[in-house]
């Protein structure tokens, strides 16, 4: 597991509109004021980076027809029900409806800000603001939870405890998916020292205002995302790489 830092995201820099830690992940704060700076920028999902888009498309159609395969097996007459943990400006939910209209879908961020587009596509019961699992309701079950590009994020320990708690909420033989932009191909000792080399240099580059950068989450090899979902109780995992020009990483567990 490595370090990894960011200067900008979605075409804006960080230091365009907030104080910016090279010690301290990102938190709750700092995306609502990013949010605030996207939606000043851009007006809907159509004018964000058209590259992005057309992964996040991909990545959303993955996902439809995971689900529909589910449908199909279980033979399950309801419209199957998914939860999305840190939907963001929610482009790919949006997407997922396109595809399954009838789609009963839930969705989860830490900030309301970010979920100004969205929740004119989703019914305000479904929407649940704060950090998982506690803002989650309890008693709900889901056929499929994914995590898409968020568990960078996210400590060990605590994602441990998030896969955990999240397959709780799962029905029978339901999913949960997380689909990483933040693979770790290899960890030798001499990836290691020279990631650390980086970091020193980084970090004294950002203490002079050189070039400021947010310490932004972790990199996590393959073997290490088996290990967080054998430990979150996991037994079935499978996974494999997607289609797009991020050559995304997914891991899914029953």
């Amino acid at each position: 597991m490595r370090r990894f830092y960011q200067e900008s995201w979605q075409g804006i820099p960080f230091t365009a509109f907030s104080h910016i830690s090279f010690f301290h992940l990102a938190e709750p704060r700092f995306y609502a004021i990013f949010y605030e700076e996207l939606f000043r920028r851009y007006k809907n999902w159509d004018d964000l980076p058209s590259v992005w888009r057309t992964n996040k498309n991909k990545d959303a159609k993955w996902l439809a027809d995971r689900l529909r395969a589910r449908v199909d097996r279980v033979d399950k007459a309801a419209p199957a029900r998914v939860l999305s943990i840190g939907s963001g400006v929610g482009y790919m939910e949006k997407v997922l409806l396109d595809e399954m209209p009838d789609l009963n879908l839930h969705v989860n961020e830490p900030s309301t800000v970010g979920m100004k587009w969205l929740r004119c596509h989703i019914p305000t019961e479904r929407i649940y603001i704060g950090l998982p699992p506690v803002c989650l309701p309890p008693d709900v079950r889901y056929d499929m939870i994914y995590l898409s590009a968020v568990d960078y994020g996210i400590p060990t320990g605590e994602m441990e405890h998030l896969l955990g708690e999240l397959r709780a909420q799962l029905v029978p033989g339901g999913e949960l998916v997380c689909l990483s932009a933040s693979l770790l191909e290899e960890d030798s000792a001499i990836g290691i020292l020279v990631n650390n080399l980086k970091i020193i240099i980084r970090g004294a580059l950002h203490c002079l205002g050189i070039r400021r950068q947010q310490f932004w989450g972790w990199r996590r090899t393959r073997e290490e995302y088996h290990r967080l979902f054998l430990h979150g109780g996991f037994d079935n995992i499978e996974d494999g790489r997607l289609s797009d020009s991020f050559d995304t990483y997914w891991i899914c567990g029953i």
